[in-house]
């Protein structure tokens, strides 16, 4: 395995953004993930058989943490929406009146 350190703002970005990017890339790396002063340092513990693309794989994983970032945003702004949204479909649905 080769170790590739990556370190993130822990005020920019949360430890569920990062975990849900290493997941996208389970099939090329495993994370280590440490909270240090205020920073996440990820170790990408990358395959041997990606040894020559190991840099792009990090900055990939980078790019991927910063997605993961904005969906979280868009969740989180778009919950009440999305709850309104669900609350009127299944109270059409019959599923919340009590049988007879």
């Amino acid at each position: 395995m080769i170790e590739h350190q990556v370190t993130l703002d822990e005020s920019a970005y949360s430890a569920d953004a990062i975990q849900r990017a290493a997941y996208r890339f389970s099939d090329r790396l495993a994370l280590d993930l440490k909270r240090v002063n205020g920073e996440f340092v990820c170790t990408l513990l990358i395959n041997d058989e990606l040894r020559d693309g190991a840099d792009e794989i990090a900055a990939d994983f980078r790019t991927e943490v910063l997605d993961q970032v904005l969906r979280e945003r868009i969740r989180s702004e778009t919950e009440d929406v999305r709850n309104l949204i669900l609350a009127l479909a299944f109270s059409n649905t019959g599923l919340t009146e009590a049988s007879e």
